[in-house]
């Protein structure tokens, strides 16, 4: 990668900021307990590990998939694996070999560069061309890094950890952890070897499973020369966490990477192992606490303790929180709101508070009064009864939403580890602060009634709010939120715990956190605000002019609740209307917005068409929208006028299309008149609309007033009058035009590209005129070919000859012209493939393929058919029959295009009479049958050396010579129907 001038400042800046740590910092921040060697090691690959984000961000402006997602998590992990590393290097530093030291950083160093290219050699292939990744819009990015940095340096020698006596735990953690990175080294070895001959992933992932070896290989090392694990536990135990969940990570990347073309590689993941392995971590940090804690003199609260007690107590609330849990899972699948997303944060965080007031009751029970053990009694019963109507609240949403719930086995025994590990992690965390003086905000909430009141005051205030919000709401959404039962047992409990303190403030006062419960709840309480605000919030993208469609489309997307619905409604669209590359559409489920990019006028409108009159057959319709397709039609077409004429016919057909073509006939004719008084004044403009009402009755509905058309209230037309009335304007025009007729077509050609092309008005559907899909030459010609019409290329067998006529091709199959192609030269296979490359079906084309009978072994002697194609053996007689065949099997007035590339060929077999003779024939018949026809031979050939080449030339109406090769090739004009263009070379890009 190359470093640019402009770079050298940004450069500086950080080599600035890496000194300023070392002079003008030093006497501010002691930095001298962590060797220089760990801050090397730890700037070196954080700073290495600044370049995957960027590389990220930069591949998600082209391709913005979530399973990028699982690189930028495992980056925020690895970073946190090379900090933990360097705090076990630095507890190891005055007792362990240097060397040892360097090998295992090396080790490590070599991971993360692997880690590095892996990313590199995925994204480099998508981003197409190299990007500077030193450019100043990412200084924000290196700076947080070296803040990282410098963060870490100087908290490293700040925390230390208490030893441990049960080292079989860690044990077990480090068997997980073995089969966890030998499967990782496994998966990707074998996915890597799976693409050996096809690429794609290959060397990425050889690259990456050699730096998980490398890594591997590290911590056997580590694990070889610890002198004492009981004190060293917790630091190989968060060593290995932050490990584990970094493979975890980049594990899911690999897998969920190549399932996007090959889903059978889902297969090598069959369970969600992020979550399962944050079950067990959790489960691990709760046996290691309880353990640590039975080493410390306050464990003397625990004693008494039955856990039996606290099982039993605990298991009914356990089972609500799984229901709740089980069914936000289910229902936010279906209906992606940001709603379940903070009534989830909500959860997570009041049953954090609830486990800790728990736990206080269970440690002051064997001290509580009668009354006190009443007060938790209800407390317990209240929470369970908050718990349980929220759950049923969201069982209701379910069933009214047509919603099937699954309960996944594998998914009770997560949530049930989980819940037990957190409740026990906050339960022993108690006792680190037992005893000790501390206060929320400097002083106890308890002590402070005005402040309580206030609090309380507040929360009825909230709760108010909530339950009038609800009820104007439920109107909308059919009960799509949760009820006032789960609110009063709510507010009950909150009330309860103020009662619980106050009856035992003499034993409560030892547990100086304890009034983090009041806070907590308010928090629930602005979490459950935040919900409602994402239903209430209405779009900040009203449209104006051609946007208004897509806010038609999000205004009636807003009221749908099963997202999963208009999901597969975008996703359809898209495979449907979505033809470029490079177009960038999306569909946010959380906000029910759809965000149609940088895709086109014609794109837009046909997304948002069509998805606006499929909502209509979805279920959810009848729930949530008053709305019938009728109205949805009426305003769709209030809203986009002549632009409904944009549409496909599909589409089309919903609307009554002939009231808006002659909108559409006004504006475009008044724009060529515009362009054109120069050369047709306004009293010939009016001749020639006077003249037109006496050839076609429909002109009687146009008058010329002032300078331009008006189009009478009421006349109507259709497509193909349109089409007709369009061409007997043009005609006219071309009589009183002063100059050659292509003139006038390059200019009418541009308008009617600008002006019709989003209407999927092409010029061949308004000139006599075919284009030959090249825009060079459409430009000089004046649109392309005309219609009907016979041309000769003089060209050598090159590469751009045969891009000239396979351009001609696609495009006569683009226009739904019928196309036959007669050709000796290429393989029919390679012929169908490059015509594929652009188009989804070859209908209306038929290769007639002399190829296979001059250059392969097979022997022809008959015409062959198949689908496609027909075989022809080199046989004037045969060939001529076969032309006649394929003609003939089209309608003689549908216009047809012909190409015929085979005269070379026949020229070394047949006398130059014959060939001459054959070809004239053709030319003449093809014309009778209304084909365009574009003849290819070589300037070399037998013909064109024995035959008079004037002779051959004479017999075609356009004669055009091709010389040159790639960026240097020419075509030459020698003579075109419609007036041979003043400068007739043209230089084909």
């Amino acid at each position: 990668m190359k470093i640019k001038k402009r770079n050298i400042f940004f450069i500086s800046t950080v080599l600035l900021l890496v000194s300023i740590n070392g002079t003008a910092a030093s006497p501010y921040q002691d930095i001298s307990e962590i060797p220089f060697f760990i801050q090397i090691f730890l700037f070196i690959n954080i700073a290495m590990q600044a370049f995957a984000p960027i590389l990220i961000f930069e591949v998600k402006k082209i391709s913005d998939s979530r399973t990028w997602n699982y690189i930028l998590v495992g980056i925020l992990f690895n970073v946190l694996h090379t900090i933990t590393l360097a705090m076990l290097l630095n507890e190891r530093y005055s007792f362990t070999s240097i060397n040892i030291l360097i090998l295992i950083a090396t080790l490590y160093t070599i991971g993360v560069c692997a880690v590095d290219v892996l990313e590199y050699l995925l994204i480099k292939p998508l981003l197409k061309k190299e990007h500077n990744l030193m450019r100043i819009q990412y200084a924000p990015i290196y700076i947080t890094f070296f803040f990282l940095w410098f963060i870490s340096i100087n908290f490293i020698p700040i925390v230390k950890f208490p030893s441990f006596q049960n080292i079989n735990l860690l044990v077990l953690f480090l068997f997980l952890y073995l089969i966890l990175v030998i499967y990782f080294m496994y998966s990707l070895f074998y996915i890597s070897k799976t693409f050996q001959k096809v690429g794609f992933v290959h060397k990425p992932f050889l690259t990456g499973g050699t730096g998980a070896l490398s890594i591997f290989i590290m911590f056997f090392i580590i694990l070889f020369t610890t002198k004492n694990f009981n004190v060293e536990y917790y630091y190989i135990l968060i060593l290995f966490i932050t490990s584990a969940f970094t493979f975890i990570y980049y594990l899911c990347f690999a897998i969920d990477y190549p399932s996007l073309l090959q889903p059978k590689w889902k297969t090598l993941m069959p369970f969600d192992l992020p979550k399962v392995a944050a079950a067990i971590t959790l489960a691990f940090l709760a046996a290691s606490l309880y353990f640590t804690v039975k080493e410390y003199p306050n464990f003397i609260i625990y004693q008494n303790i039955s856990y039996i007690f606290v099982f039993t107590f605990l298991l009914p609330l356990l089972l609500a929180v799984i229901l709740i849990f089980t069914y936000l899972k289910t229902i936010s699948t279906r209906i992606k709101l940001r709603y379940w997303v903070y009534l989830r944060y909500g959860v997570y965080i009041h049953l954090t508070v609830t486990f800790y007031v728990f736990g206080l009751i269970f440690l002051s029970w064997n001290n509580a009064t009668s009354i006190t053990k009443m007060l938790c009694a209800m407390f317990g019963l209240a929470t369970f009864a908050f718990y349980m109507f929220f759950a049923l609240d969201l069982r209701k949403i379910i069933e009214d939403q047509n919603i099937k719930p699954t309960f996944d086995g594998l998914e009770i025994l997560r949530y049930t580890v989980s819940l037990s590990s957190w409740f026990f992690l906050i339960f022993f965390g108690i006792s680190f602060a037992y005893g000790k003086t501390f206060a929320v905000f400097g002083f106890e909430l308890v002590s402070y009634p005005i402040i309580l009141f206030l609090i309380g005051f507040s929360l009825i205030a909230l709760w108010a709010y909530l339950n009038t919000t609800h009820k104007r709401l439920k109107k909308i959404r059919k009960n799509v939120i949760r009820g006032n039962a789960s609110y009063i047992a709510a507010f009950i409990a909150f009330l309860l715990v103020y009662l619980i303190y106050a009856s035992s403030s003499t034993y409560i006062q030892r547990f100086p956190f304890r009034d983090l419960y009041f806070i907590g709840y308010f928090i629930v309480m602005l979490c459950g605000i935040a919900s409602i605000l994402t239903l209430r919030r209405e779009p900040n993208y009203k449209g104006i002019e051609e946007e208004e469609i897509i806010s038609l489309l999000n205004s009636r997307a807003r009221h749908f609740l099963r997202t999963d619905y208009l999901e597969g409604l975008w996703e359809t669209a898209v495979d449907r209307y979505v033809e470029e590359e490079g177009i960038r559409t999306s569909f946010d489920s959380s906000k029910r917005r759809f965000d149609l990019g940088n895709a086109d006028e014609p794109t837009r409108h046909k997304i948002a068409v069509w998805i606006l009159l499929e909502m209509h057959k979805l279920p959810d319709m009848e729930k949530v929208g008053s709305k019938t397709i009728e109205e949805t039609e009426e305003v769709i077409a209030a809203i986009l006028k002549e632009k409904v004429l944009m549409l496909p016919e599909d589409l089309r057909a919903h609307f009554d299309a002939d009231i808006y073509y002659p909108i559409l006939f006004e504006k475009v004719v008044n724009t060529l008149i515009g362009h054109l008084e120069a050369f047709i004044p306004f009293a010939e403009q009016e001749n020639i609309f006077s003249q037109l009402k006496r050839r076609d009755e429909k002109y009687t509905g146009i008058e010329f007033e002032r300078g331009e058309i008006r189009v009478k209230e009421g006349t109507r037309f259709s497509r193909d009058e349109f089409f007709k009335l369009f061409k007997y304007y043009l005609e006219s025009m071309e009589d009183k035009f002063p100059f050659k007729p292509f003139l006038l077509y390059e200019l009418v050609r541009e308008e009617i590209k600008k002006e019709l092309g989003p209407y999927d008005i092409t010029v061949g559907n308004l000139l006599d005129i075919v284009p030959t899909g090249l825009e060079e030459m459409d430009k000089v010609m004046g649109g392309g070919l005309a219609k009907g019409s016979s041309t000769l290329l003089i060209a050598e067998e090159t590469r751009t000859k045969h891009k000239i006529l396979l351009s001609f091709i696609k495009q006569g199959l683009r226009a739904s012209n019928s196309v036959i192609y007669a050709t000796a030269k290429r393989p029919a296979r390679q012929i169908q493939g490059e015509l594929l490359t652009d188009l989804d079906e070859l209908k209306n084309f038929m290769l007639l393929d002399l190829y296979e009978a001059i250059f392969t072994e097979k022997q022809v002697y008959k015409m062959v058919e198949e689908e496609h194609r027909i075989i022809v053996p080199l046989n004037k007689i045969l060939f001529q029959r076969s032309i006649v065949k394929t003609i003939k099997s089209y309608p003689k007035d549908l216009p047809k295009i012909f190409v015929i590339d085979v005269y070379d060929n026949f020229s070394r077999y047949y006398s130059p009479e014959e060939v001459q003779k054959i070809l004239q024939d053709q030319i003449d018949g093809l014309k009778r049958w209304n084909c365009t026809s574009l003849i290819t031979i070589n300037p070399h050939s037998y013909l064109m050396r024995k035959e008079d080449v004037e002779v051959v030339k004479k017999n075609f109406d356009n004669v055009m010579i091709l010389s040159g090769e790639d960026k240097d090739a020419s075509v030459f004009i020698e003579k075109l129907y419609h007036g041979t263009p003043s400068k007739p070379i043209i230089r084909l890009q």
